[in-house]
Formats: structure tokens, sequence, C-alpha cells
């Protein structure tokens, strides 16, 4: 275990509490780090961690984006769906570094991990017609983020979806990371 496998299993017991339906519908365990190196090249021990952990988000027949979030609004990709989005390439994310998506939504938005050879550079949020910023400095910061949003009621079930208190969250992120939220 690690410290990022420790906080990933934190927020999936957050969400068991919730009674999420994606607590079943994560993958477990993540791809073997030669599969990893196949897929993705050399990355960040961190980012092997990510899919080390989990190989994404199982799809049913009927299945919404709600139902399976991890987080509100994104889903945990597999490795697969992650290598496959990193070689259709992004404007923004192509001139940072190299990249992986760690969490995606339904649309084009998503946490992507951005280093370059061995230094970690952060998880840029990437928000449709936003600019392309990095919202976290680790992925450990984005994690405790994320498990203090549920902790402390940001993260909410209301009408069967997860939500955010968006004031809330913001008071977390200040908090946990010592900067105002980018958005």
């Amino acid at each position: 275990m690690t410290i990022i496998t420790d906080l990933l299993t934190d927020i999936r017991s957050k969400l068991l509490d919730l009674d999420r339906p994606v607590v079943s519908d994560l993958v477990h365990p993540g791809q073997p780090p030669d599969e990893l190196e196949r897929l993705f090249g050399p990355t960040p021990e961190t980012v092997r961690d990510w899919f080390s952990w989990c190989d994404g988000t199982r799809r049913r027949p009927g299945q919404t984006v709600g139902q399976s979030a991890f987080i509100p609004g994104y889903i945990f990709p597999s490795a697969g769906e992650a290598a496959e989005i990193r070689r259709a390439g992004h404007a923004d994310l192509d001139t940072m570094g190299q990249w992986l998506p760690l969490l995606v939504n339904a649309s084009a938005d998503l946490y992507a991990a951005i280093w370059q050879e061995t230094q970690f550079l952060g998880v840029a949020g990437v928000l449709e017609s936003e600019p392309t910023e990095i919202e976290y400095m680790t992925i450990e910061e984005m994690l405790r983020v994320h498990s203090a949003a549920f902790a402390e009621g940001a993260y909410f079930v209301d009408g069967g979806e997860l939500e955010v208190d968006d004031d809330a969250f913001d008071q977390i992120f200040l908090r946990v990371t010592g900067r105002a939220p980018l958005f």
C-alpha cells in the first residue's frame, strides 16, 4: 500500500458509506506494473499507484454518470481508456508535458496528471471552454481534498445523484491546499 492507494481506499469507503453503486463497479485490482509500463511507458510512481489500485469503472446497461461517479461528475477510467484518451491528444495538455487522465466525465472535462521526464508538475483541471491550469500540486493533494469533501459533507447524495456544495468545497480546498480554488 502507498499513500495514493490508501487515500483511494479511503474515498472508496466513503462512497460505500453513501451507498453509491459505483463501489461495486470499480474494477479491483488495477493493472500490474509491467502492463502499465506497456500501456503508458515511463510514468511517475504516483500515476502507477493510481492505475494499479483500480482498472476503471465497469459499465452497465442504463448506468448514469451519477451512478458511476467516483467524485461528483467524474468517473475513474481504466488504464486502457486513459491510454486512448492520451493518444488522442489535447492541445493544452500536450504543451505541458507527458500526461494521463485520472478522472474523466461524459464530456471533454478531466483531471490529468502531468509530468516532464522525472519531475511531476501537478494535476490539471481541464474544463471545456476554460484555460487548462494546474489545480493540484500532487495526486495526494487532490485525493486529500476529495476525501475531506466526502468527510465534511461537501459531497453528498441528492435525488440519488452524487452532488457537490461548491461553497463548502471551496473552503475545504483552501484549507487543505492553502490556495484559493481556480474556478
